[in-house]
């Protein structure tokens, strides 16, 4: 047992110097976004796998919804996974034997991409839904984490042109939702 008490807190602190070293070359520009045409739902459907397996100790259900069989886009792939990754591992932290659900949708009118994280978590107060993205911003101090996932999906989502927030109008949980520009 003690072993894998120094192996979870070590990977804790991996996780927290990523996380620190990937917040300022975002926040000083040093960040070059590597634009290569990938399909989307290809991704979103590995990424939901890799997450589902990797916390197998979870109660969670991971899921993935969209109606498309394949769509194309340009985009950074690593920093895609990334923001998809943090999406659904917090969600993970604040959902206890419930349903996790990636969806992809596309606004063509609008020429946005639409992904979203929805959980049937605890949620979070409408009035402190803008504070979770900021730096170091924890709303529950017992729960692990460094307060730096949202922050960093929101300076990446910055740097692929599009919006992050949350949706205000699910209360069922947390419903996050990632807009981005289809780059052709």
């Amino acid at each position: 047992s003690y072993y894998q008490i120094i192996k979870t807190n070590s990977d804790l602190l991996l996780r927290l110097i990523n996380d620190i070293l990937d917040l300022s070359r975002l926040e000083a520009n040093r960040v070059t976004l590597t634009w290569e045409e990938c399909d989307v739902v290809q991704l979103c459907s590995q990424v939901v796998a890799s997450v589902s397996f990797s916390r197998q100790s979870s109660d969670n259900q991971f899921l993935f919804s969209t109606s498309f069989e394949t769509f194309r886009m340009v985009t950074d792939v690593q920093r895609m996974q990334q923001v998809i990754i943090n999406l659904l591992s917090n969600a993970d932290k604040f959902t206890k034997r419930g349903k996790i659900t990636l969806d992809f949708s596309v606004n063509e009118e609008k020429q946005m991409a639409i992904f979203s994280v929805t959980d049937t978590g605890c949620g979070i107060p409408k009035e402190k839904q803008e504070e979770v993205f900021n730096r170091f911003s924890k709303l529950d101090t017992f729960v692990p984490g460094n307060g730096l996932g949202l922050y960093l999906c929101r300076l990446i989502v910055k740097r692929l042109d599009g919006e992050i927030k949350i949706d205000p109008e699910y209360t069922d949980g947390t419903r996050v939702v990632v807009n981005l520009p289809m780059n052709e």
